[in-house]
């Protein structure tokens, strides 16, 4: 049989809502949360099934009580992934729920086409079958949750997500959790065997254990991140003249916690050379001035590579009177006298007008100006780089060049509550829209990535959207500011809009 396409006729007689899934229930369309690009649906709708959903839960409170310290049992795997195992006591609510009659399952998946499955009594006694129908006991439950096992420890994206969304479960990460698993196991066929279960003695690979020490160490990561307290510059370590040059920036920019350490580390001097990169739109160059922000680090010079880094970054020389004289521009003032310099999307640069940075981020940093001067780093000089990767128009970093910075970081997508933050700072109009932003935003890029799509969108694009609503309301903005992310592609352009059009905006 197809586990997945029975799932789709199959509903608990007591309730068709899925037990802990968001207020969805059984043939609920989702279509606005999430649509695979392998959706064969003859409307091209996304609809959810109870059995799936409710594996998706039941193995969600199982991670859950790994990264929480509980132990409701445990899936083993031999070293493949391909054999899996599944020991999982029942929670006391999905019990008093009445989703299933089984207070345990145990079972296992191997490299046949067979699943074998046991449904346990509360005194562990195995629930005797006496059919092979998967809607006694709920049999459906286990064998649904040891595929979803399966591609788990198969899938790391898959893995990724689904750990993701233990920790932080949302409507939106549930409906493409499903819908993904549907998409991947819809057309397999198995043969279910109801029996009592021993494990076979090659899955050995504990996913508690392995996840447990995974769980321990990101805790540890968080609390250390929590804890940091930011060291700035004493006063006096740089000029005053240079002083209102330290960003001032408004109270919706917060410093991402993973940084607060590396300001520390940029005021002792151990790091003077930090690299930043990461997607559009992920506040790359304002991290860079809310570091500066934190330490009381003047920004000397913001350069942007793709228009304003030619040969003269570091001076030229200009008429003053009756004369030619150097003029040093504020790159050449902050590695003389102290401060930071942004270069900007610093890939778009041409090699050539970067090579002085070679010298200058070296051991004993120095360049050497068109006047035939020597200006050897101050030791508070600090230089910040932003950069996306594999974006037209972009170069690969040279290697040497690379290797001189002290710390390269990749910066995260800007969470949904920093986005919310910055909409309702900048677009305050939006505020009862913004969830709907956001969702649309979520969908078009994972439209975009599922599809491989030559397009882009950014929190800035949102943003745009959102200003322009203000005066002509939301579909007709979109057309000027979402819509044009398709470059003419006249059938993502109509897949955008139907997206858009699934919300009420008024």
């Amino acid at each position: 049989m197809k586990p997945c396409k029975q799932a789709y006729k199959q509903v608990r007689p007591n309730s068709d809502e899925i037990f802990k899934g968001f207020g969805f229930r059984h043939l609920s369309d989702a279509t606005q949360y999430y649509v695979h690009p392998n959706n064969q649906s003859y409307k091209g709708t996304t609809t959810l099934c109870q059995p799936i959903g409710e594996a998706v839960m039941l193995l969600t409170d199982y991670i859950s009580g790994i990264f929480s310290g509980e132990n409701i049992g445990d899936i083993l795997s031999d070293d493949s992934g391909n054999t899996v195992c599944l020991d999982i006591t029942v929670p006391r609510d999905w019990l008093a729920s009445g989703v299933t009659d089984a207070y345990s399952y145990r079972g296992y998946i191997d490299s046949t086409s067979m699943i074998r499955i046991g449904a346990y009594d509360k005194n562990g006694r195995l629930i005797e079958s006496s059919s092979n129908s998967l809607t006694e006991c709920y049999k459906l439950l286990p064998v649904l949750m040891l595929l979803l096992a399966r591609l788990i420890l198969t899938d790391d994206g898959y893995c990724s997500a689904f750990l993701s969304f233990a920790a932080s479960p949302d409507a939106e990460s549930f409906v493409g959790l499903h819908e993904d698993f549907y998409q991947h196991f819809k057309n397999d066929e198995f043969l279910i065997d109801h029996r009592d279960i021993s494990f076979p003695k090659s899955a050995v690979n504990s996913f508690s254990e392995k996840y447990r020490t995974i769980s321990e160490n990101e805790k540890a990561l968080k609390q250390r991140q929590e804890n940091v307290t930011i060291v700035p510059f004493e006063n006096g370590t740089f000029s005053e003249e240079y002083l209102p040059l330290v960003p001032d920036l408004k109270e919706e920019f917060v410093l991402p916690k993973n940084l607060a350490s590396v300001c520390n580390a940029v005021v002792s001097g151990d790091v003077t050379a930090v690299l930043l990169h990461g997607p559009a739109g992920t506040g790359k160059t304002m991290s860079c001035k809310l570091i500066c922000r934190e330490i009381n680090m003047p920004v000397m010079e913001t350069v942007n590579c793709t228009e304003n880094l030619d040969e003269f970054v570091l001076g030229k020389y200009l008429p003053d009177g009756d004369r030619i004289v150097f003029r040093e521009s504020y790159v050449t003032a902050a590695i003389r006298y102290g401060g930071a310099v942004i270069f900007e999307e610093i890939n778009f640069a041409r090699p050539q007008y970067l090579a002085f940075l070679n010298s200058l981020l070296d051991d004993n940093g120095f360049v050497r100006l068109d006047s035939g001067e020597i200006v050897r780093r101050h030791k508070n000089f600090r230089f910040f780089a932003t950069m996306n990767i594999g974006y037209y128009g972009t170069r690969e970093l040279n290697q040497a060049l690379y290797n001189r910075f002290n710390a390269i970081i990749e910066l995260a997508e800007l969470s949904d509550e920093a986005i919310s933050r910055m909409l309702t700072a900048r677009v305050p109009e939006c505020a009862e829209h913004c969830d709907k932003l956001i969702s649309v935003y979520h969908k078009l890029k994972a439209k975009i990535s599922a599809e491989e799509l030559d397009m882009v969108i950014s929190p800035r694009s949102i943003e745009n959207w959102a200003r322009l609503a203000k005066f002509e309301g939301y579909i007709a903005a979109a057309e000027k500011t979402i819509i044009p992310i398709a470059k003419c592609d006249r059938a993502a352009e109509d897949a955008i809009r139907g997206m858009i059009r699934l919300y009420k905006w008024q």
